[in-house]
């Protein structure tokens, strides 16, 4: 299908839908994709709000699969985005006759298992098998079903039945032609548009350095990727190319070998050892025992081990963290502590006593083999379970033993204080995304709201691997949003403020919010720097009373979603959020009318990772803060500010309360890093004053 570059002009086939709006920054930012895709190599665009960019990207995506019979795989951040691409912007193109085969892939875990269905609902109580035949009686219907289908269905239930990749048996499963999974899979080899999202991606790339990149991995073959809130690709893959141990992954792989039930004891040894005794079959009685006398108390040793030795590390860690959550390991010095080695030790030992168990197991029933043909079925086979244990092992060496001077190392603590987990890291992605992502493409498209810092890109070449010594063919662009900042927004900065790290400036935030929200009526966004900040904020704050006149929403007490949803639906509400609160909020209208930014969002210095690389950049002879802490806030910033202007009709106030963006000389970076608006630097009577002039004429 030839690409039209004037698709998106004000003649174009897209002028005459409904609700059409002529963008020139769209029509731009759609033939520079073009023009990438066809010539390579590396697209790097930064797309203000409301430039329309999904179908700026899709468009010519589309067009270059259909005409070259390739695909093109786009990669978002998140699930909800690929659906709304899926449900929203590959509609509009569907109405205007344009055949395309779009395709949402997503991880394993976001399908059920047939199997493990039918085989859970023998242990589960008959509340939880309600949840089952509804989601089997769909399965049987024919539908292509994920979790999202049946987000209702508790997370313990879902981790029994979801598919996983090393579980799975693939064509030998009875059920493979109904499976979710595959149904999904086969689809994306006939599809011209993968939808995936960055964790899917970074896995599939993970196979690709074993398999080769020509071959089919978690993806069909692909050459042409185009990657939206692409500002997320170095923290995703710092994530997944960490490594972390917790006692809760110990246990729930331990639930897979046997599990205490009130109503019935489960497991992979279990179900063995039930269905080889109903064959009584010669030999039977030797694996039985092994099962019975060496495998099942081994299990339930080391679930008593791995106790203890988490038990010791959150000890040391409370004695040696400080103040601080997480307490870093040093390269090449370990855990320096007796009682903690003494109980590694015991854990170790104990866990390749359970591998030789596992492999004389398998052994018997390699002997048994031709007795037992396929009777015991897939879902019991040992070996996927087997290497899950050399899995752990392993990452709890690589953990324990601190010896790669590439990744960072440290003791933190799991959400909702579900004890202590120990964590790696790389302090370098961008080597990793540049050898084994960027080298491997014909094109790669990156695009986001806020890519640059200073209107420059170096910062984000560095993060993804874009060496400078290297001959790299790179397109980049900034297309500015087509809203009008000047007679939208007003900033106001309160000069007479107290330092961030002063005692009086909570107090400050708190007594400034009480005359604040009256004047405003509620319709306000408050962004924080931590819960700490957040919660004392808001604890004063519930004192006067003011949540009583306007409904607070305050992160940590109910979900995003409902939060996000009740704000929007409330006319005089209070939004309160802290880090992944500074993006993702989309609410158009009158609901939010003031965007209040509490302190300027620098990175904590002492996290591990941060800090690790800050010594790097330090060790290199750069300057760390201006190399890295302060792009990295200025993102951040750009983020939170953009949470007040979503649409044409919007106006409204933008409050930043850290006096460090008058006072300092890095300040002016962050106001020239905005789209240029009104801007007063005053004391505070004068901006309260301001901010109730600027509303009431936005009323009007």
């Amino acid at each position: 299908m030839e690409y039209q570059p004037d698709f998106f002009g004000p003649d174009g086939p897209l002028s005459h839908l409904a609700g059409y709006e002529y963008r020139s920054q769209q029509q731009k930012m759609a033939n520079m994709i073009s023009e990438v895709l066809h010539v390579g190599h590396i697209g790097l665009i930064e797309a203000g709000t409301g430039t329309g960019k999904s179908l700026a990207y899709l468009y010519p995506a589309i067009c270059y699969a259909i005409q070259n019979k390739t695909k093109v795989v786009i990669s978002t951040n998140t699930i909800n985005l690929q659906e709304q691409l899926f449900t929203k912007d590959i509609p509009i193109l569907d109405r205007l006759g344009i055949p395309v085969r779009v395709v949402v892939v997503k991880g394993w875990s976001n399908y059920p298992c047939w199997l493990r269905c039918h085989e859970a609902q023998y242990s589960m109580s008959e509340t939880d098998q309600a949840w089952l035949v509804a989601l089997m009686t769909s399965l049987e219907s024919g539908k292509t079903v994920t979790h999202g289908d049946f987000s209702t269905v508790p997370d313990q239930i879902w981790d029994e039945i979801q598919a996983e990749s090393d579980l799975c048996q693939r064509a030998r499963c009875e059920f493979f032609n109904e499976c979710s999974v595959f149904k999904n899979r086969r689809e994306a080899e006939k599809a011209e548009i993968l939808i995936v999202n960055h964790h899917l991606l970074l896995a599939d790339i993970s196979v690709r350095q074993e398999k080769g990149w020509g071959e089919t991995a978690v993806l069909p073959a692909y050459s042409h990727v185009i990657f939206d809130e692409a500002h997320h690709i170095q923290e995703v893959a710092t994530e997944y190319f960490g490594c972390q141990l917790s006692l809760t992954r110990i246990r729930r792989l331990l639930a897979q070998f046997y599990r205490q039930r009130s109503h019935n004891n489960r497991g992979i040894l279990l179900a063995m050892r039930e269905r080889i005794e109903a064959l009584a079959i010669n030999g039977e009685q030797s694996l039985i025992a092994l099962i019975d006398w060496e495998l099942l108390p081994q299990v339930r040793r080391i679930e008593d081990l791995a106790v203890r030795f988490f038990s010791v590390l959150e000890e040391y860690r409370h004695n040696n963290v400080g103040d601080e959550i997480a307490l870093r390991i040093h390269y090449r010095r370990s855990i320096e502590d007796t009682v903690v080695l003494q109980a590694y030790d015991l854990l170790h030992s104990a866990w390749l006593l359970l591998e030789q168990q596992l492999r004389k197991s398998m052994s018997m029933l390699e002997e048994l083999e031709e007795e037992l043909g396929d009777y015991i079925g897939p879902a019991v086979g040992l070996r996927p379970y087997y290497e899950r244990v050399i899995t752990i092992r392993t990452d709890l060496e690589f953990l324990m033993d601190v010896a790669d001077p590439k990744h960072v190392y440290w003791l933190g603590l799991l959400p909702k204080k579900r004890g202590v987990v120990l964590q790696s890291a790389p302090i370098d992605v961008g080597p990793v995304l540049r050898d084994h992502l960027l080298m491997q493409l014909k094109s790669g498209i990156f695009t986001s709201a806020t890519l640059t810092v200073n209107h420059q890109f170096d910062y984000y070449e560095q993060n993804i691997g874009l060496d400078s010594s290297e001959r790299w063919q790179v397109a980049k662009e900034v297309f500015a949003s087509p809203f009008g900042y000047q007679d939208q927004v007003c900033l106001g900065i309160p000069v007479d403020f107290p330092n961030p790290d002063s005692n009086d400036f909570v107090p400050t935030i708190v007594s400034r919010l009480r005359e604040l929200l009256p004047i405003t009526q509620g319709k306000a966004f408050v962004l924080f720097t931590s819960y700490i900040m957040l919660n004392q904020v808001v604890e004063e704050l519930r004192k006067s009373k003011l949540d009583c006149e306007f409904p607070f929403f305050v992160q940590g007490e109910s979900s995003r979603h409902l939060m996000i949803e009740g704000f929007r639906n409330s006319s005089h509400s209070v939004l309160f959020g802290t880090d992944s609160f500074w993006e993702g909020v989309d609410v158009v209208g009158e609901a939010l009318s003031v965007v209040i930014i509490t302190k300027l969002p620098f990175r904590v210095p002492t996290d591990p990772v941060i800090a690790a690389r800050a010594e790097k950049i330090e060790f290199e002879g750069g300057n760390a803060f201006t190399e890295y802490f302060l792009p990295q806030a200025i993102i951040k910033f750009r983020q939170g500010c953009g949470r007040l202007i979503r649409s044409k009709t919007d106006r409204g106030v933008l409050l930043v309360l850290d006096r460090r963006i008058v006072h300092k000389q890095y300040g002016t970076t962050f106001i020239r890093s905005l789209p240029k608006c009104i801007v007063y630097k005053e004391n505070w009577d004068l901006i309260k004053q301001e901010v109730n002039t600027w509303l009431l004429s936005s009323a009007h």
